[in-house]
C-alpha cells in the first residue's frame, strides 16, 4: 500500500477537501528537522507576552488545568501532504485571548516553539 494518495485518485468527496498539490496519507508522516527535544514537564512553560494587557506564564500543571476542547479537522501540511478527519484536543485559543487580553492594535500571534522555530498567525484565524 502506498502511503500518499494524488488528489485526482480520490473520491470526488474526499477530493473536494484536499487543497491542490497535496496528497492524502492515512498515517501520520515523522518529519523533523534537527534533534528531537526531550519533554521535561518540570521546565515546559507557556508564555504570553506582547501587545495584550495581560502577561502571564503557566507551568505545565497550570496548563492542564485550563479547560480542554475537541475537534474534529482536516490537516494540511506545508509539506504537502493532507489527512482528513483527525481528531484534535487541548486549550481553545479563545482562553487564551480571554486571559490575555490582546490590545486593538495586536493583529498577529508569533508562536515560538523548540529550537528558535517561529510562526506567525493572524489572531483572526485562530479565532475560528
Amino acid at each position: 500500500m502506498r502511503s500518499f494518495t494524488k488528489k485526482s485518485e480520490l473520491p470526488a468527496e474526499k477530493a473536494a477537501r484536499v487543497p491542490p498539490g497535496q496528497y492524502l496519507t492515512e498515517k501520520w508522516p515523522v518529519l523533523h528537522y534537527g534533534s528531537i527535544p526531550r519533554f521535561d514537564p518540570a521546565r515546559w512553560d507557556f508564555r504570553v507576552f506582547g501587545k495584550v494587557l495581560n502577561e502571564f506564564k503557566m507551568s505545565w500543571v497550570d496548563f492542564q488545568k485550563l479547560d480542554k476542547a475537541a475537534v474534529t479537522a482536516d490537516m494540511h501540511c506545508v509539506t504537502t501532504w493532507s489527512r482528513l478527519d483527525q481528531h484534535w484536543e487541548g486549550i481553545p485559543f479563545s482562553k487564551i485571548v480571554e486571559l490575555a487580553k490582546p490590545l486593538p492594535e495586536a493583529k498577529f500571534v508569533i508562536a515560538h516553539s523548540e529550537q528558535g522555530f517561529t510562526a506567525n498567525i493572524p489572531i483572526e484565524y485562530c479565532l475560528r
